[in-house]
């Protein structure tokens, strides 16, 4: 099995390992964001900054959500330049990212998604985590325009 040693944007100490699921073994490349699931309920983006096959001993592996990316967002120079400044500057990496990376390129558990009104597409076309978000936030605004009525 294909590993990838992933940039969280925390202020953590390490970067940490997570399984490449077969089908995007072909495509996934250092310096792509993919989505992983960090802790129980957080969802982050991370950076890819080595891949490998070596399991980590420690504790299991989870496997990579997605590949946000088509390309890679920076080159291996980068990271090694970012690295560069954690240490110079006693800091994290995932401090480094979170300084070099636009907010638009960020992805966390904190992120709020809001649907859309003027949007038409055809459900039967979207995947089923796009739908599930879709039937959450349509309950959401269905939730939201009761309470503001009957607050009136």
């Amino acid at each position: 099995m294909k590993y990838a040693d992933i940039i969280l944007p925390l202020a953590i100490a390490n970067t940490y390992t997570f399984g490449v699921p077969i089908e995007f073994q072909e495509k996934i490349k250092i310096g792509m964001r993919v989505e992983v699931q960090f802790g129980k309920r957080k969802i982050y983006s991370g950076l890819v900054m080595k891949l490998h096959n070596q399991k980590p001993e420690v504790y299991d592996v989870k496997p990579i959500r997605s590949i946000i990316d088509e390309n890679p967002i920076v080159n291996e120079s980068h990271i090694a330049f970012w690295q560069w400044i954690a240490t110079y500057y006693m800091c994290n990496l995932g401090d480094v990212m979170n300084a070099a990376l636009p907010s638009f390129l960020k992805m966390e558990s904190e992120t709020y998604v809001v649907m859309n009104d003027e949007l038409n597409f055809d459900e039967y076309e979207l995947s089923d985590d796009e739908f599930m978000v879709m039937q959450a936030l349509q309950i959401r605004k269905e939730q939201k325009e009761r309470f503001t009525n009957e607050s009136k």
